[in-house]
């Protein structure tokens, strides 16, 4: 037989009897050739073994079904571990999470390490707040045990240490998670720290004109009989108490001050502002709803003074909100909110 006749000789995968090219049935069984493309080998499939992958959280009994997450998105409580053979053989496709009675992609609850999810950014807001509440009762309770007749600055410093730690779970959280801290808008690009110093200057006239629109409304007030709450003989006592420290006391005010900066920028800028842009694509939105709630909390923990000072906090964050979405560096808020705390007390100790 030639060569050229052996081309055209196959076989048949079936029975193994010579057929012809240019046959479709073979002779023996009759069954349907398969035609092969020359040079390509026919791959057999694999069987696929189905594997059940759900796991249900022993604490709030949400069903997961995914690879990926090691802990349940709704209440974090750790989840049974995977075993890497199971992962293997499981079939490429997107998880699915249990929760209010519908499944809903993984995707929605894996956590990113440059951007904050909308859960995950609230969670850790709402901590924030609940550290902030224990400590200022705490704080309110040792202070009535030690409350004079006139303030001192030993119980100016004290006010501030809610604030203080206000910001330090966020930022244990991004370490512990081993997270990229652009998540809270620090930005590490040498060009951009000078440009923030720029605008921090900025934000630091903008910061001191407000200031000086609330102190001018709040003696208009007090000329005109609204002074309820005597707030304004309490920011002269406030001021006289600051102006008859000593240098020590003076530089440990700016410092716990400028400290108590950074904790609050890094809660609601860090935090909340940047978990609310994954809602909102309006910017002006985010930045409103971000000083409503500064305004709010500031509002509650220095009732009644705090009313006299809600329009300023409010206006003060609104300039701060749109500082950041400059180029969204926390720095710049930061360096503004700090250069305005030390020309303050500057101000006031001449």
């Amino acid at each position: 037989m030639s060569k050229e006749s052996e081309k055209k000789i196959k076989y048949c995968v079936f029975c193994g009897a010579d057929i012809a090219e240019s046959k479709t049935y073979c002779p023996n069984c009759g069954k349907l050739v398969i035609k092969i493309v020359p040079g390509k080998k026919a791959l057999k499939p694999r069987p696929f073994s189905k594997v059940d992958l759900s796991r249900k959280c022993p604490n709030c009994g949400s069903i997961i079904i995914s690879t990926i997450l090691d802990q349940c998105p709704i209440c974090n409580t750790e989840l049974e571990k995977i075993s890497e053979v199971r992962k293997a053989i499981v079939q490429k496709k997107p998880g699915l999470i249990f929760t209010n009675k519908k499944f809903e992609p993984e995707q929605k609850f894996i956590l990113k390490k440059d951007t904050w999810n909308l859960k995950e950014g609230l969670n850790v807001f709402g901590t924030c707040i609940y550290i902030l509440v224990i400590v200022f009762f705490l704080l309110m309770t040792f202070s009535l045990q030690l409350e004079s007749a006139t303030p001192t600055i030993e119980e100016i410093l004290l006010t501030q240490i809610p604030e203080l730690l206000f910001g330090i779970y966020p930022i244990w959280y991004i370490y512990n998670k081993k997270h990229s801290f652009t998540k809270l808008g620090f930005h590490s690009d040498s060009k951009k720290i000078p440009i923030a110093f720029l605008i921090g200057i900025l934000g630091a006239l903008m910061l001191l004109l407000l200031n000086f629109f609330s102190d001018s409304l709040i003696n208009f007030m007090s000329d005109i009989g609204l002074d309820i709450f005597g707030i304004t003989s309490a920011i002269q006592e406030q001021n006289l108490v600051i102006r008859n420290s000593g240098l020590i006391w003076i530089i440990i005010l700016i410092l716990t001050l400028c400290v108590r900066t950074i904790s609050l920028e890094v809660v609601f800028r860090g935090v909340l502002h940047n978990t609310l842009k994954q809602r909102f694509k309006n910017n002006y939105i985010v930045i409103l709803i971000v000083a409503l709630a500064y305004s709010l909390m500031l509002l509650v923990f220095t009732i009644p003074y705090g009313i006299y000072f809600f329009l300023f906090n409010f206006l003060a964050f609104v300039v701060l909100g749109f500082l950041y979405e400059i180029n969204r560096n926390i720095y710049n808020t930061m360096l503004a909110n700090i250069l305005f705390n030390i020309i303050l007390i500057i101000l006031i100790s001449l």
